[in-house]
């Protein structure tokens, strides 16, 4: 049997204590911070400096954590789900970085019958060189916004401090998570009910802008509908974006209109709207009001990757529907497609602007259709 590896380096014995073994997948994580922050001439990150994007949550994002510093906690550890042991390390303000691709599988010691040899592995993962274990890629990173700090507030039923967008509205009172669990469930579900009823006017309020175009017709909830799917998908391809964050943020922005109606340029002119009051108002009911007033505001500062993402949601959305009604004929669509590109605030979204105009709208039902007739 061989003997156990010499561990020398203090990193990696501590990196060993605080994940609580070694393994493989540690060993993983170890070396591609070391690389890392060795070929960016950095160092541990003590704030948010350093950003650590991660693709797995094995073992491997323990010894990225303790060896870069880049933790949950601090907001500049980002988790991508996508199997993958892949890590990527940048730096603020300017995004330098470094992508790490473990390739090392290739070297893999096998046991006779086939499995892992785990002790060989070990070996090998603390002896092989950095070009043996990763494909590496410099390259620069659009980096998340720090984390947001938002203020303590106490529950007013328990008397908890709790992070202010957490707290629920209950009858006025404003309470933390657990509290709102043991509220009575009829007095949740009468205000709940109040809520929905309310989003549900904005299946009844038209999107006015179509007035002026000529031929359309939309509610501002199949508007909302859309420019949340966008959003979706927008933030899969984005790096560091939170999805559920980017969705949500595209399917409330319009709440307020269930108060205030839709208003177009021209009606801009000469009515002033608060929408800021009116999506307050509109959420007042809801038990998660606090948090959808927190999504308003920043969707409305657009400061956040996640809030400029929604914003692009919202005008593909309006992109989408007048590429249709370009195909179809209207000579005016084409100029507003123009100003509504303009408006974009993400590379993702411009891409899939560029996409969209070089698509003809029927091309996805059109296309196979008529293949099938022409097999038949």
């Amino acid at each position: 049997m061989k003997p156990e590896p010499e561990i020398i380096d203090d990193r990696l014995q501590g990196a060993i204590a605080f994940h609580g073994h070694l393994c493989p997948g540690l060993l993983i994580g170890y070396r591609a911070a070391r690389l890392g922050l060795e070929r960016l001439a950095g160092r541990r990150s003590e704030d948010e400096e350093l950003v650590a994007l991660v693709e797995n949550n094995s073992c491997s994002v323990d010894a990225i954590q303790f060896m870069t510093g880049c933790t949950f906690g601090k907001g500049n550890l980002i988790f991508k789900d996508w199997g993958k042991q892949v890590f990527t390390l940048a730096y603020r303000p300017r995004g330098r970085g470094l992508r790490l691709c473990f390739t090392g599988d290739r070297l893999r010691p096998k046991n006779p019958d086939g499995s892992t040899d785990r002790a060989g592995m070990i070996r090998m993962l603390l002896e092989a060189a950095d070009a043996d274990l990763f494909k590496i890629e410099e390259l620069t990173v659009e980096l998340p916004s720090e984390a947001s700090i938002y203020p303590t507030v106490a529950c007013e039923s328990c008397g908890e401090g709790t992070m202010e967008p957490r707290l629920s509205r209950v009858r006025g009172r404003r309470i933390c998570p657990a509290c709102l669990l043991s509220q009575d469930p009829l007095v949740l579900m009468n205000q709940t009910a109040d809520f929905l009823f309310e989003s549900g006017m904005l299946k009844k309020t038209p999107r006015t802008g179509y007035q002026f175009l000529g031929n359309g017709r939309e509610s501002v909830a199949a508007h909302s509908f859309r420019a949340a799917v966008i959003a979706f998908v927008l933030a899969r391809l984005t790096p560091g974006a939170d999805r559920d964050r980017t969705v949500s943020l595209a399917l409330l922005h319009d709440l307020a209109e269930a108060r205030t109606g839709d208003h177009n340029y021209v009606n801009k002119k000469y009515v002033t709207i608060d929408e800021i009051r009116a999506g307050r108002d509109a959420a007042a009911n809801a038990p998660c009001g606090p948090e959808i007033e927190s999504l308003l505001d920043e969707f409305v500062a657009a400061e956040t990757l996640e809030a400029r993402l929604a914003h692009d949601a919202d005008q593909l959305d309006l992109i989408f529907e007048l590429k249709e009604k370009q195909d179809l004929g209207n000579p005016y669509a084409g100029p507003w497609l123009e100003n509504a590109v303009g408006r974009l605030k993400t590379p993702n979204g411009i891409d899939l602007a560029r996409a969209v105009r070089s698509t003809d709208w029927t091309g996805w039902w059109f296309d196979r259709e008529r293949l099938r007739i022409r097999d038949d």
